[in-house]
């Protein structure tokens, strides 16, 4: 089966791939939706092949990747003023970072999904998944790049000479709190090949209702040094 980026459709599912930031896999939302997404994850605006930004595999949203680039000093000065997520950055704060996003894109005319939100008692909407790729609402994505989070420098294999190792740790630390994965290459989700994948038989594997704290510990574990 393929693998898919992170935020995705109702089960039943294919394996999903994984990348570490904090809220990657935010409770109820990222969970119920754990496989259309175009991708947050905030790698420090890493493209994946499809052309989407690991950026937004941080919250599950479409974001700019696929929007045109104005270029030189202008790109320079948007992505300085974009908010940078820590290892350590709160739920609640990823959670208001991403809203603030969301809530610019709505008002730029990018439709939202209110049905998502609604099932997950969420604010703020995302968008719609697939609507960073239309050439109608390009122009609003780019207008709210700079409110776009970036990812910790850690969790990308451009800012983390270490990424690899810590990666596999990271895979190990999950495994260990009861999750059962195992590691895959995918160069299709990712330049630097390494994902994981839910193992064909998950029984017993951790409830999801306990995912997102283990993987935000394991992200801190693994790419913090600890």
């Amino acid at each position: 089966m393929t693998p898919h980026p992170v935020d995705a459709t109702q089960r039943p599912r294919p394996p999903e791939t994984r990348r570490p930031g904090p809220g990657v896999l935010a409770v109820g939302l990222a969970m119920a939706a754990v496989m259309t997404l175009a991708a947050c994850g905030s790698g420090g605006g890493t493209e994946s092949s499809s052309g989407k930004s690991v950026d937004s595999l941080v919250s599950g949203t479409p974001t700019a990747g696929g929007a045109a680039s104005k270029g030189g000093t202008d790109d320079s000065a948007v992505e300085a003023k974009r908010p940078q997520l820590r290892l350590d950055t709160s739920p609640e704060e990823d959670q208001r970072l991403t809203d603030a996003y969301n809530a610019c894109l709505q008002a730029h005319g990018v439709p939202m999904n209110q049905e998502r939100a609604a099932a997950a008692g969420a604010k703020q909407a995302p968008p719609k998944v697939g609507e960073a790729d239309s050439p109608k609402y390009r122009a609003a994505y780019d207008a709210c790049l700079v409110k776009l989070p970036r990812q910790p420098p850690e969790t990308s294999p451009e800012t983390n000479p270490h990424y690899a190792d810590d990666y596999r740790a990271y895979v190990k630390c999950l495994q260990g709190r009861g999750m059962k994965i195992h590691l895959i290459s995918d160069t299709s989700v990712s330049p630097d090949g390494l994902a994981w994948t839910f193992d064909d038989d998950t029984t017993g594997s951790l409830p999801e209702s306990k995912i997102d704290q283990a993987d935000r510990s394991c992200s801190q574990e693994a790419f913090g040094g600890k």
